[in-house]
Order: C-alpha cells, then structure tokens, then sequence
C-alpha cells in the first residue's frame, strides 16, 4: 500500500480540528476559512482511505482510526516546531555557532570582550575559537572551518576580504636593566648594533621590522628566531636582547615586568581587523557579529587606536604568515 503525501499543513489541520472539537474554532485557529479547513481534512481521510472524524451536527468527535492517527503524527508535528523554532532564531541572528580563527595576542586581548558584549543581547549563541597563525587563519577562511578571522592587515589572498579595526603602537621591549628604561621614547635606530629577539621569518612582525631596518639600514648584531611567547618572554627576562612588538603582544602575554618603549618612527604600527570570504554569504550570527565589531565603541589599551574600513595602515604593514606569539 502506498504511503500517503501528506502536507504540514493538513497535519496541523487535523490536529487543532481535533484539539478545537469546532470546526469554527479551528479554522479561525490556523486563520483559514471553514471551507478550507473542511477539504483539508477530506482531502487528508480521502488519501488514508479512513474517517478521522464522526460530524453530526451537533457533535464532532474522533475516531478510533484519528486517535492511531494523532498519536502517531504529534510527535512530527512537534519535533518540526521545535526545529523550524530553532531554525528561525538562526536566521533571526539569536542562535548558533560563530567559528573564529584569531591570531593567539587578539584572542587573549581583544576576542573575550567582544564576546562578552556581544552576548548581552545573544546569550543563545556559540563561539567557537580556534587561535593560531595567520597563515593559519587564512588556511581556516578558505576550507571553510571559519567564518571570521581576527589577523594582521596584509596583502589579501584571492577571495577573503578585510575590514581595519585597530591599529597598534610597536614598543621596543627589553630587560628592565637595559638603557631604554630611561627613555621615553625610542626609534628605529635604536636598534642599531643591539642583539633582536625576532619572530620567525613570514611573521607580520618580523616583516615590518626587517622592513624598517633595512629602509634606515640598520644593523642588529644577531637575531634569535622564536615562535612562541614563552621563549620570547624568558629571552627577553633573561637580558640577551632586545625586540619589537606591537602592543596587543605586551598585552595579550604578560610581558609588563619588561621595559616596553614607544618605537617613534615611520610604519611602527600594525593594523588588526576581521577577514572572511568576500563571495559567500555569512551565516545571519556572524553577520551580526561582524556588524558588532565594526560598530563597538573600545577601551583601547595603551599603544592602541580605532581604525576606520579603508585607513589600513601602508604596505609596511602587510604580511599574513604567522608565529603563536608575533603572528
């Protein structure tokens, strides 16, 4: 025997038909005529070849045919209401999972308060994060893992887009007996002759640096290539150089027992932002997400400012290979 092609909406016919005991009661329930609502309970017992309903004109009741048949499509009715409900919120922007790739200094600094703002009026949605390099996060963007990355500004691969949304101030940070302790202010040149504590080549940091260093040719006696904050924090502790980092890194890694001073040159920033796939629509949260950051007023902390879309920063800025630590 076939099975029947029945419609949500016969379905839910019945049900308020059966629930209402008026056909009057019903019709105005699903806002539809009597008439209507009548040849959709025909059409439904003309497909089941079975009565649902005993009418006399002054009683409706059911079946024994109608309770079976109750009782074995409520549970459909009720499990698709509670996922078309669900499905709503989504689009509503109320509800699901935001994936996040973020360089490890903005998701330690800047990610938990916009997050936290965010859920003021979302407590329904999901963050997930994944930190990691910017080669990393660009690799996340384009298979698809995440719909939002948090990185450095750089030269865009094919396909992914940027939106500016902090600029940060390079400090040069060294032990706290260094000479720079009594400066208030240092620049490029200060780093001429002094032993670099760098970030691996490919970095967004390490490319602004050997930038700079090379446009006044300055000289570093050795470069120590470090990956992590970790061996970065105790090189620097432990007095055997010197380095050049933006001030998410000062914040993000605990690095204030060092002397931290304020690079006064020319491209001593980095820009920061958020970037995803130009050509693919964003899921209804993280569209809304994107639209909180771009919006959000921020506190920034010391060595940081607000950027506007279109102020990026100039090409010294611009790489997207990335460290844990100096990204």
């Amino acid at each position: 025997m076939p099975i029947p092609d029945l419609t949500l909406q016969q379905l839910r016919a019945v049900r308020t038909l059966a629930a209402s005991g008026s056909f009057t009661k019903a019709a105005a329930a699903e806002h539809i005529s009597q008439s209507v609502l009548s040849r959709r309970i025909k059409e439904v017992e003309r497909l089941l070849r079975v009565r649902l309903f005993d009418r006399t004109t002054r009683q409706l009741d059911m079946t024994a045919a109608g309770h079976a048949f109750l009782l074995m499509t409520g549970a459909v009715l009720d499990d698709m209401d509670m996922r078309l409900s669900r499905f709503m919120s989504y689009v509503a922007a109320q509800s699901g999972t935001i994936a996040v790739a973020a360089l490890p200094s903005l998701a330690a600094a800047v990610l938990p308060d916009m997050m936290r703002g965010f859920m003021l009026d979302h407590p329904e949605v999901e963050f997930k994060i994944i930190d990691g390099a910017a080669d990393d996060v660009v690799e996340r963007l384009e298979d698809g893992t995440v719909e939002l990355g948090l990185t450095a500004h750089g030269d865009l691969p094919d396909g992914l887009c940027f939106t500016p949304l902090l600029r940060e101030q390079f400090y040069g940070v060294a032990h706290h007996s260094h000479p720079w302790s009594a400066q208030s202010s240092i620049s490029w040149a200060d780093f001429n002759g002094e032993t670099v504590v760098a970030t691996r080549p490919g970095t967004s940091i390490r490319a602004i640096t050997d930038a700079a260093f090379s446009r006044y040719s300055i000289s570093v006696s050795h470069h120590f290539n470090a990956c992590s904050a970790a061996t970065i924090r105790g090189l620097l502790r432990a007095g055997v150089g010197v380095a050049a980092l933006p001030a998410f890194e000062l914040q993000g890694f605990a690095l204030d027992d060092l002397v931290a001073v304020p690079v006064d040159s020319p491209g001593a920033t980095r820009v920061t932002g958020v970037m995803y796939r130009c050509s693919q629509d964003l899921s209804p949260v993280a569209a809304r997400f994107l639209d909180f950051m771009r919006a959000s007023e921020i506190d920034p902390p010391r060595g940081v400012s607000r950027v506007h879309e279109g102020h990026t920063g100039g090409p010294d800025t611009s790489s997207h290979a990335g460290a844990q630590l100096a990204e």
